[in-house]
């Protein structure tokens, strides 16, 4: 190695893991191979090759080089490009999310509009069945009369009975109408 041919050529093979394709070397076997221990015959302790992580000079191109998934180079454009086809992808994806809420949105508020529409339905029917603000209570008529002797026999009521007995039979017969008329609806 050096100036003089040497007889004695060994030939080392070293398994190379790194996908760069560059060999790792350590300073001491770079200056043996430039020849400047070529009169010492001692061996230096050196580590194994596999084991060395001295810097290495690597010769790069213009565009620098990343290494994703098995080992093939991306360049920073190739890089940018997947970045943003990755955020356009979540931008779809949520998009789509978007969507689904707002449908299921409108889906739970027509229900709740239909749900409420019915419940004013029947609470309208309900009231339907009351008797309106203009309408007399039942009777009312006997009952003035009722009062009207009260009135006038104070110390008397046992004259007011005939006008009792018919507001009470009065009273009696239009509860029998409720009855009957309720009776008849579905």
């Amino acid at each position: 190695m050096g100036g003089a041919q040497s007889t004695n050529t060994r030939k080392l093979t070293i398994p190379n893991e790194d996908p760069t394709g560059v060999l790792e070397i350590s300073d001491s076997v770079i200056e043996r191979m430039r020849g400047g221990r070529e009169g010492k015959e001692e061996k230096p302790e050196s580590p194994p090759v596999s084991q060395l992580h001295s810097p290495v000079r690597q010769v790069t191109s213009s565009l620098p080089h990343y290494y994703h998934g098995r080992g093939t180079p991306k360049t920073s454009l190739e890089i940018q490009q997947d970045k943003q086809e990755a955020l356009k992808e979540n931008d779809e994806y949520w998009a789509k999310r978007v969507r689904i809420m707002e449908d299921n949105h409108m889906k739970i508020n027509q229900r709740m509009e239909d749900e409420y529409k019915k419940a004013v339905k029947e609470v309208e029917e309900l009231f339907a069945r009351l008797p309106s603000k203009e309408e007399q209570p039942p009777c009312s008529y006997a009952g003035q009369y009722v009062m009207k002797c009260y009135q006038q026999n104070p110390k008397e009521v046992l004259k007011c009975a005939r006008e009792v007995e018919a507001f009470a039979a009065c009273v009696d017969m239009k509860r029998v109408n409720l009855l009957h008329s309720r009776q008849n609806i579905p």
